[in-house]
């Protein structure tokens, strides 16, 4: 990547009992209101909480047996940043690749997994495209986001298909009840500009909520060869009904749409190097949720009704346009017997990818699930138990399972964590049935699904206010799908016969030092190799670190720095390795609030002019 210097400044302008104020939102059973409540959304506040560790409801951090790591909205709000991606690099164990500036491709891998490896939720959805079966985070913006939430390792047994490095759920203002209103508006170098609208209407004892965002940035040239700026524009749109009483019934709602238009260079002569090109590509994204919560027989559940629907344009080197959708419906039961709890789980989900103005059938693919999840615990123990059965339509059907067990030495404050279980990714629609006659790519309808088995051990620490964890993972993919390339110059898929293997080390520190001074950080260490060859875009060591003070209350001051280590990568014109240098990333951010109702902001990012590259020849 070229330079990135970023200074920008930010107002936004609150209502006087808006979010800043007084913030309200659903997560699961828990209503946070500014701390109040019961001991639970206490605890939420303090991130002591995550809602992805089971399928209804949410989870003590400190009685999961898997690693998890949650940013809270003063955390994400402190540094500033503009993407999810750049705040997703201060967790451990993910790695971010952006193919050029703000607005390109951008994947994330977690634990050393393939980009498509990871689940991700927006509001209770799955947002993957449907077609390739992977979710772009280069369009997802931060500023109405309210809380992200990881948990890593295999979850299949809970999540289904794509959860083989981990769960990302990403909460937003949509599902706010309070009322109120906030506005914002930023601008920057690159002729970066940003607007950004949320607001809370109150409908009796329910609540409608609208959050609206509109973005644009010049860019740069991404093939370095001084020609056309390659920019972006990001619109969306997201609402919001919530808590609407029936009854014994509770019903809640969301709706979004957001379009991405990215200009992109490409390799039109086919040496390996950019050419300067008018591509561009259009992302259009509507995705919807209905959720109904009741108590029947004893049991607590949730009826949960889920979409997303993609539309890709691509116009510019192997011109393209897909459609992608999916479709589906969840049921979850949870009952509890003393010191345990039991979860059950039934799916159905409806896929299906159109190629337009091609001959193409549209193909589509049912899988239904069945699954339970057991839970045990008692003073200083945990334990738990997941399983899963997918049936699917195109391929073979599969069995996932977990079991993991904690310690708390409670004496010491000390707490050991152990879990292992299996993963799975089913392949994507255009992997199955994909056909690209402009780049010689068919899919193959003879695909399995991926396979991974995986341990994790860890150990969390506290001293006062200090929390340091530190988890050793190691996991083995099978049946890995790769993209092979034919003397003939046409191309497909197929299932490897050898293994992929991933482990290393994550630490996180997280410090409240003083009222006015609090700093976390992580580190990653990960060697991940395919039939004993080092693995592409998966850096060797990633670190993070995180300072805020707040000398006086109106003004808060936060440093972030982001190491990302060396890393290969594959120099398509000799289709040799390539090794891209290590980088570091410093940002600084400045909040003063003028008042109750209007606060500046001053931010500056890379702001040691690092010249680096996330992705060979980007």
């Amino acid at each position: 990547m070229k330079r990135f210097l970023v200074g920008a400044a930010a107002a936004a302008l609150l209502a006087p009992n808006a979010f800043g104020q007084s913030h309200e939102f659903y997560v699961g059973d828990c209503v946070i209101i500014d701390n109040l409540g019961d001991d639970v959304c206490k605890d939420f506040a303090s991130s002591e909480i995550v809602t992805i560790g089971k399928r209804i409801g949410q989870s003590y951090k400190s009685q999961l047996t898997a690693p998890a790591s949650v940013l809270q909205e003063d955390e994400i709000a402190a540094r500033g940043q503009h993407y999810i991606s750049g705040l997703l690099r201060s967790l451990p164990g993910i790695a971010v690749n952006t193919s050029g500036p703000g607005g390109g491709l951008t994947q994330i891998r977690m634990r050393g997994s393939e980009a498509n490896h990871v689940l991700v939720l927006i509001d209770g959805v799955e947002v993957a495209n449907p077609s390739v079966g992977e979710f772009d985070f280069s369009g997802l913006r931060a500023e109405d986001v309210v809380r992200i939430e990881t948990l890593r390792g295999e979850q299949s047994a809970l999540y289904g298909s794509d959860a083989i490095g981990g769960v990302i759920n990403i909460i937003t203002r949509a599902g706010e009840t309070r009322q109120g209103w906030r506005a914002s508006f930023e601008a920057g170098s690159f002729e970066t500009v940003e607007g950004q609208i949320s607001a809370v209407i109150p409908l009796g004892s329910a609540a409608l909520s609208v959050n609206g965002n509109a973005f644009n940035t010049a860019g740069y040239d991404i093939s370095g060869l001084d020609g056309e700026k390659d920019g972006s524009q990001s619109r969306s749109l997201n609402l919001g009904l919530n808590a609407v009483a029936l009854g014994g019934l509770t019903l809640s709602g969301k709706f979004g749409t957001s379009r991405l238009d990215t200009a992109f260079d490409s390799d039109s002569d086919f040496d390996g190097r950019l050419n300067d090109i008018n591509g561009e590509t259009t992302v259009k994204t509507d995705t919807a949720r209905i959720d109904a919560r009741f108590d029947l027989a004893g049991f607590d559940h949730l009826f949960t009704s889920h979409m997303v629907e993609t539309d890709t344009d691509t116009q510019g080197g192997f011109s393209s346009r897909s459609k992608g959708a999916r479709h589906g419906v969840n049921w979850a039961a949870e009952k509890e017997f003393g010191d345990s709890a039991f979860t059950a789980l039934a799916e159905a989900e409806h896929e299906s990818y159109q190629l337009i103005s091609s001959d193409l059938e549209t193909p589509d693919n049912w899988t239904y699930a069945l699954a339970g999840d057991y839970r045990y615990t008692s003073g200083p123990i945990s334990l738990t138990a997941s399983a899963r059965y997918d049936i699917n339509d195109f391929f073979q059907d599969a069995a996932t399972w977990r079991v993991g067990g904690g310690y708390a030495f409670e004496e010491i404050g000390g707490r050991i964590r152990a879990s292992i279980g299996t993963g799975v990714k089913n392949p994507s629609m255009i992997e199955l049935f994909g056909f690209f006659p402009a780049s010689n790519f068919t899919g193959n309808r003879d695909l399995q699904p991926e396979e991974s088995l995986g341990f994790s051990v860890g150990y969390e620490q506290k001293w006062g206010e200090l929390n340091v964890s530190v988890d050793y993972f190691r996991s083995e993919l099978k049946d890995e799908i790769m993209t092979i390339f034919n003397p003939d110059f046409t191309s497909t898929v197929i299932n490897l016969d050898t293994d992929s293997t991933r482990q290393g080390v994550e630490l996180e520190v997280r410090w409240n030092i003083s009222e006015q001074l609090a700093a976390r950080g992580s580190a990653t260490f990960l060697d991940s190799e395919q039939d004993d060859i080092e693995e592409i875009r998966r850096p060797d060591f990633i670190a993070s670190a995180t300072v805020t003070y707040q000398p006086i209350d109106p003004l808060s001051l936060t440093a972030s720095l982001d190491h990302n280590g060396s890393q290969i990568d594959t120099d398509i014109g000799t289709l040799q390795n390539v090794t891209l240098d290590a980088f570091t990333l410093l940002g600084l951010n400045a909040a003063y609030d003028v008042d109750d109702h209007f606060t500046l902001t001053l931010r500056g990012d890379n702001l040691l002019d690092e010249d680096y590259q996330q992705v060979f020849g980007y």
